[in-house]
């Protein structure tokens, strides 16, 4: 049986080892760092931020039966405040044209933007590798578990919603962009930087230039990877379009991945996430070859817990006892219904 929940302090060992799959700015693998954003979690999901803008709800999908971690997925409740701002690179184009030459260029542009009032994001998937392809549809159930959750707080989250992509790589620690762009005015190496930036982006506002800088500048090589999504991120990718993001004109400063955006009331798993009492007999299955899916979820108790199950052919979800034991639930309890793309 796999479940979602709030990530917990016994969480530490198995956080670091999802951490190190993808080492990325949202959840590095640093040990001082997971631990403090477990603490940060915990205080976020029990509502005991002084500013809530500063939430960061941290999910893990947790395996009964290996009695492990092996997913994790996030909420950033504000990208973006006074004196944190939001950077991104805003991506243009520029056309010129020479009557003489008989010659027509396009030319893209790149100009550091910031903003103390952003959107909220959902980032940090990780998935271990042994659970792609399962049946409880892992990869989606910690991309929607987010959505669900925004959905049952609209008030704790920004209008608009948008999720990083991390670019391609050409090895570890190594990032086209960064080595043609951003390592030629701050001096500093890609993982250096992407470590720094966990908790101060100062220094990009310091030394990047402030004027747009032309891409065509760029080895072709360079250019190519600009505003796309690494291989591995392609699914996650494709779950969001289907819930209604699209690319935004913007990359990150460091990698030059894309961002995706959409409004929150517009994405789909937060406008079609229903609330129900749970009966108190459960719900047949009937005979369908491949049943849709979707996330249950309920905060019974006070606590934030969801697992996938099974919809009928008229879309009622079908909870097990063995789920209703692992959900803790019971009937006349209130749970959440969200579909699965």
């Amino acid at each position: 049986m796999l479940t979602l929940r709030p990530v917990a302090a016994g969480d530490l060992d198995d956080l670091a080892l999802l951490a190190g799959l993808l080492d990325s700015m949202n959840l590095p693998r640093d040990p001082e760092f997971l631990a403090t954003r477990i603490a940060l979690s915990e205080r976020s999901f029990a509502g005991l931020l002084d500013d809530p803008s500063e939430a960061v709800h941290q999910f893990v999908l947790y395996d009964h039966e290996a009695s492990r971690c092996v997913g994790t997925s996030l909420i950033l409740a504000k990208h973006g405040r006074p004196g944190v701002p939001y950077y991104w690179l805003e991506v243009s184009t520029e056309e010129r044209r020479s009557a003489e030459l008989d010659a027509r260029f396009v030319h893209q542009k790149l100009q550091l933007r910031s903003t103390e009032d952003g959107p909220t994001e959902v980032g940090g998937l990780i998935l271990d590798p042994a659970y792609r392809g399962h049946a409880e549809r892992c990869g989606k159930a910690l991309s929607i578990v987010r959505f669900a959750y925004i959905g049952a707080h609209r008030e704790c989250f920004e209008r608009e919603v948008i999720a990083e992509m991390l670019s391609p790589f050409e090895a570890p620690g190594k990032n086209l962009l960064w080595d043609a762009f951003g390592a030629k005015f701050t001096g500093v190496p890609y993982r250096e930087a992407d470590h720094l930036s966990a908790r101060s982006k100062q220094f990009i506002a310091d030394l990047f230039p402030r004027d747009p800088v032309y891409a065509t500048l760029f080895p072709d090589e360079v250019q190519k990877v600009i505003g796309q999504a690494n291989e591995s991120a392609k699914a996650a990718v494709r779950i969001l379009e289907r819930v209604g993001f699209h690319p935004l004109n913007q990359v990150d400063p460091f990698d030059g991945g894309p961002y995706y955006g959409a409004a929150r009331d517009a994405i789909a798993s937060v406008r079609e996430r229903r609330e129900l009492v749970l009966p108190g007999v459960p719900v047949e299955q009937d005979e369908q070859a491949e049943p849709d899916m979707a996330l249950l979820s309920t905060e019974a108790g006070g606590h934030f817990r969801a697992t996938v199950v099974p919809l009928t052919s008229d879309d009622a979800p079908i909870v097990s006892e063995g789920c209703r034991a692992a959900l803790d639930v019971h009937s006349g309890d209130r749970v959440s219904v969200t579909p699965l793309p």
